[in-house]
C-alpha cells in the first residue's frame, strides 16, 4: 500500500517544564521503540508519527538529552521549547497532515497541568478540521484543581469526602490590612474545618498526586499546620474516608468508554496510597465490591465530563459505597499496569481511545516498587516469564535517599504471590520486605473478598 493511501495518526504531547536528561533518567523495558514497532507491525495500513517535547514520556527512549532509539517507520518531530505555544505546537502537528491526532499526555512536577496544554492544542486542531482525541482544556483545568474537581464530582452525584477549601492569601493575609480588626474569612474556614470528621487530609489544590500531603488527627493539628510556615499555598482539607483504596482507568471518547475493573492499592502508615511506595494488584471483579454499580457511575461521569482519551480515577470503597477522590485525565502508572493485564502496549491503548472495546479482558497483574536496578539486573528480571515490564525513574540530582527514584516492576501470572515469591527467591534484595508484606495483604484480601 502506498504511504499516501494509509491512514495517518499522530501521537502528540507537550511539556511545560525545562528538561535536563543529565539530571533525570527514565528507562522502560520493553522500550518505547519496541512498543511502537509492535504497533506498526499490527497496523500496516496506518502511518504513525510523533510530535512531542522532550522527554516525550511513553513515546521516546532518552539517553541523556538525546533520543536513544526509534522505529524508522515512525516519524518523530521534537518541538523546541522556543516554539511551544499551543498555536506553534498545533502547527507542528498539522504539518504531519494527520487524519487523527491523539494526545499522549504525561505528568510533570510540581504542577500536573499538561492536560490543559494538550487540550488547547487539540482545540486548535479541531478548528482546522483534524479529529483530535484529547480532553478539553476546560476538563483539564477542572481536574487540575483538586477543589474544583471535588465540586464537579459532587455536582455529578458522585460520592465524595466532605472538604473545605482554604484560600491561602485570604486565610493568612486578610487580617493584616490596616483597617481590618479580624480575619472573618479565617474564622469561617476554621469553623468549617472544626466540623469535619477526623482524621483529615490536607493537600495542595494543584500539586502533583499526593506529594506533600499531610494527614492530621485533630482540629488543633489542622489549625496549627495551616497557620505555620509549612503552609504556603491554597489547600483543600478533606475527610480521610476509612476503607479500601483502589484505582481504575477510563479510556475512550465521544461518549463511548471502556471502564477497567479496579486495582487494589496498598496504603502507608497514614492510611493513604503513596505513589512511590504502593503495591497495586487486581483486577477486582466481584464479591462485595459492587463492580457493576461502580462501572455504571463511572460511565455516567465520563459522559458528563465528555472525557476524550485516558483518565485515571482514585477510589475508596467504604461501608458498601464507592467514593471518588481524584480524576487525573492523562496517562498514569496504572495505564502501564492495565496494558500488561490486557496484553497490550501504551501506544495500542492510546490508539483504541478512538473506538474503545466494550469490555477489557484482563489477566491478574501486580505492580510493585523496587530499588534502582542496574542494566544487568533489569535484563535478568525481565528474563523471568512472569515479569512483563520494568519502568525505572532515577533522579541524579536528588539529595535525599527517598528522592533518588525507584524501579516499577509489573508482573502477570495466574497466582501473583507464587510469581512474586519466585522473584524474591532469585533477587531477595529487590523485593523489599515492606513491599512483600503489602503485596501479600492485598492479594489475600482480593482472594477472600471477591469470593464473597
Amino acid at each position: 500500500m502506498d504511504s499516501t493511501d494509509r491512514k495517518k495518526i499522530v501521537f502528540f504531547s507537550t511539556n511545560s517544564n525545562h528538561f535536563d536528561g543529565t539530571k533525570i533518567s527514565t528507562k522502560v523495558r520493553p522500550t518505547c521503540a519496541e512498543q511502537l514497532k509492535m504497533l506498526a507491525d499490527e497496523h500496516p495500513d496506518t502511518a504513525f508519527s510523533i510530535v512531542t517535547q522532550k522527554p516525550g514520556t511513553f513515546l521516546l527512549d532518552m539517553d541523556g538529552n538525546d533520543i536513544k532509539s526509534s522505529d524508522e517507520r515512525i516519524r518523530c518531530t521534537i518541538v523546541p521549547d522556543s516554539a511551544s505555544s499551543p498555536e506553534e505546537f498545533a502547527q507542528a502537528v498539522m504539518a504531519e497532515k494527520p487524519d487523527i491526532a491523539i494526545a499522549a499526555t504525561f505528568w510533570v512536577d510540581p504542577f500536573d497541568w499538561l492536560t490543559v496544554k494538550d487540550g488547547l492544542v487539540a482545540e486548535i486542531l479541531r478548528r482546522n478540521g483534524i479529529r483530535a482525541i484529547a480532553h478539553s482544556s476546560d476538563t483539564g483545568i477542572e481536574m487540575f484543581d483538586k477543589f474544583r474537581t471535588h465540586m464537579a464530582l459532587k455536582s455529578l452525584g458522585m460520592n465524595v469526602a466532605e472538604a473545605v477549601y482554604v484560600h491561602h492569601w485570604l486565610f493568612v493575609c486578610a487580617g493584616t490590612k490596616g483597617r481590618v480588626r479580624e480575619n472573618v474569612y479565617a474564622e469561617y474556614v476554621l469553623e468549617k474545618i472544626r466540623s469535619l470528621r477526623y482524621p483529615v487530609v490536607i493537600k495542595d489544590t494543584v500539586g502533583l498526586s499526593s506529594y506533600g500531603m499531610q494527614v492530621v488527627g485533630t482540629f488543633d493539628e489542622a489549625k496549627s499546620f495551616l497557620l505555620s510556615r509549612r503552609n504556603s499555598s491554597d489547600r483543600i482539607v478533606e475527610e480521610l474516608i476509612p476503607g479500601e483504596q483502589f484505582g481504575t482507568e477510563i479510556h475512550g471518547s465521544d461518549g463511548k468508554y471502556k471502564i477497567y475493573p479496579p486495582l487494589m492499592f496498598s496504603v502507608n502508615q497514614y492510611g493513604i496510597t503513596s505513589p512511590k511506595q504502593s503495591v497495586k494488584a487486581g483486577p477486582v471483579t466481584g464479591g462485595k465490591y459492587r463492580i457493576a454499580e461502580l462501572e455504571s457511575s463511572l460511565m455516567t461521569m465520563a459522559q458528563k465530563l465528555n472525557l476524550s482519551g485516558i483518565a485515571q480515577v482514585d477510589l475508596v470503597f467504604s461501608d458498601g459505597k464507592w467514593f471518588v477522590i481524584e480524576v487525573n485525565p492523562r496517562i498514569s502508572g496504572m495505564t502501564t499496569t492495565y496494558a500488561v493485564a490486557e496484553g497490550k502496549t501504551i501506544p495500542e491503548l492510546l490508539l483504541e481511545t478512538e473506538n474503545p472495546d466494550a469490555k477489557p479482558m484482563l489477566k491478574p497483574v501486580m505492580n510493585f516498587k523496587a530499588p534502582i536496578l542496574s542494566e544487568d539486573e533489569m535484563e535478568q528480571i525481565l528474563s523471568l516469564k512472569q515479569v512483563k515490564l520494568v519502568n525505572q525513574i532515577e533522579n541524579y540530582a536528588a539529595t535525599q535517599k527517598r528522592e533518588v527514584g525507584y524501579a516499577e516492576i509489573i508482573l502477570s501470572a495466574d497466582d501473583l504471590m507464587d510469581a512474586l515469591d519466585e522473584i524474591r527467591e532469585k533477587f531477595p534484595h529487590i523485593v523489599e520486605e515492606n513491599f512483600y508484606r503489602s503485596a501479600a495483604a492485598i492479594t489475600e484480601k482480593i482472594r477472600r473478598d471477591t469470593a464473597l
